[in-house]
């Protein structure tokens, strides 16, 4: 196998990574009410990760690229959430999906003891993991 047969690999395996994180940024996102709604990833001109996305209104689709392979699920989560959080400051929500109490600036999305999270990027406090359900707490 020569190494551009190695980088189709890992941009094909990086594909699938991307789609199964689709899931779980979406859900993340529509929890927190966010505008932009994560639709897929597809493989575009010259093995680009294209971000397919919606917005409110009538017929508003986009495309944002690129996306760096990994094959790494949680990095994908992360990556993912991170281009698709920039589409949501597009739209004027500079501060979404909100950090900290009295902190004026948004999370940053992070890979925090290996699942793919929100984080203040001040304290490195981690906020919630990114699309799925928080884990339950003393007592619940």
């Amino acid at each position: 196998m020569d190494h551009g047969d190695e980088y189709d690999d890992l941009v094909l395996d990086a594909l699938e990574c991307y789609q199964r994180a689709v899931r779980r940024v979406a859900l993340d996102f529509a929890r927190r009410g966010a505008v932009v709604r994560p639709l897929g990833v597809d493989l575009g001109a010259l093995d680009i990760l294209v971000v397919r996305y919606a917005q409110p209104g009538p017929v508003r689709e986009g495309a944002l690229g690129a996306l760096r392979p990994t094959r790494d699920p949680e990095e994908a989560v992360v990556e993912l959430a991170d281009t698709l959080q920039e589409k949501e400051f597009d739209e004027g929500d500079t501060t979404w999906p909100g950090c900290v109490a009295g902190h004026a600036h948004p999370p940053t999305a992070a890979v925090v003891d290996g699942v793919a999270s929100w984080q203040c990027p001040r304290d490195r406090t981690a906020l919630a993991p990114i699309g799925l359900p928080p884990e339950p707490g003393p007592g619940t």
